[in-house]
């Protein structure tokens, strides 16, 4: 039987890795006739979309030092980095969700009925992408990107996303999860710290 000071430490280490045990990125979901936009957390059994009361917020200028701050350290530095240039305007987490123990999340799903799962042994494919040419030219000016998730349940999820931070996050943390089943088709371009396609 664990003692209160026992309790205490085990709840510090849990929320001391907490942000690297389930990362998370703000992504809509496009489906036919509308759009939705989610915070989407990579949790050991699979990917939970978290319906957004807010919209995601759009590209901020924040962005290049987020990115610059994976380049350099990974998640983890990416994490940093948004943690010391993200305001309270930021969807996700003005929620709070990044203190929610899974069981909380899982939750807030229930409750936000458009809220769904893709059960890791569900998920088919993933594949990151980025705008090149003529999409980029008449594309939304923020949009970072795109990740087309194949679950053998749910079908085809298209998500846009519309940070280059949300990217970042999502092009280092799906391989890791997903392994063989994620194919990542971007790379980053350090000049302009935003994702190209490869060998763009």
């Amino acid at each position: 039987m664990y003692s209160p000071g026992q309790q205490q430490m085990q709840s510090a280490n849990w929320l001391h890795g907490h942000a690297a045990d389930r990362p998370s990125f703000q992504a809509t979901v496009c489906r036919t006739f509308s759009t939705r936009p989610y915070q989407v957390f990579l949790m050991p059994q699979g990917m939970l979309f978290l319906e957004l009361k807010n919209k995601p917020g759009s590209a901020k200028d924040n962005n290049g030092a987020v990115v610059a701050g994976a380049v350099m350290g990974g998640l983890i530095g990416a994490c940093i980095a948004q943690a010391m240039t993200s305001g309270p305007s930021d969807s996700g987490r003005s929620e709070n969700f990044e203190l929610c123990s899974e069981e909380e999340l899982l939750q807030i799903a229930k409750e936000r009925r458009r809220s769904f799962v893709s059960k890791n042994d569900e998920i088919l494919s993933v594949s990151i992408d980025a705008p090149a040419g003529l999409s980029r030219m008449f594309a939304d000016s923020s949009l970072a990107g795109w990740i087309t998730l194949r679950d053998r349940k749910l079908g085809k999820v298209a998500m846009e996303i519309h940070d280059q931070a949300a990217m970042s996050v999502a092009v280092d943390a799906l391989p890791r999860r997903l392994r063989e089943r994620v194919f990542v088709n971007v790379e980053l371009d350090r000049q302009t710290t935003k994702f190209r396609p490869k060998g763009r």
